[in-house]
């Protein structure tokens, strides 16, 4: 069995649209295990913000912003 930083290495060569559907894959599948809730590192507020942010930009009334976009608008370091 790979290791999750082989497992990464693989996942961050595929296309950005496959990485994006294996990421909320793997998202979805913790929201129900109780073994990650009950981490003391879980943020609620900080999950319910991404959910908010997440129905707004499926709903349109938001803005996409590429890495680089991100970086260049929040000042933070490659």
């Amino acid at each position: 069995m790979k290791s999750a930083a082989e497992v990464e290495i693989d996942l961050m060569s595929l296309p950005a649209a496959d990485r994006a559907r294996l990421a909320m894959s793997v998202w979805e599948s913790l929201e129900g295990d109780s073994n990650f809730a009950a981490n003391r590192g879980f943020d609620p507020e900080g999950i319910a913000l991404a959910v908010e942010r997440d129905a707004e930009l499926a709903a349109g009334a938001a803005e996409v912003l590429t890495y680089e976009e991100f970086v260049q608008r929040t000042g933070g370091r490659r």
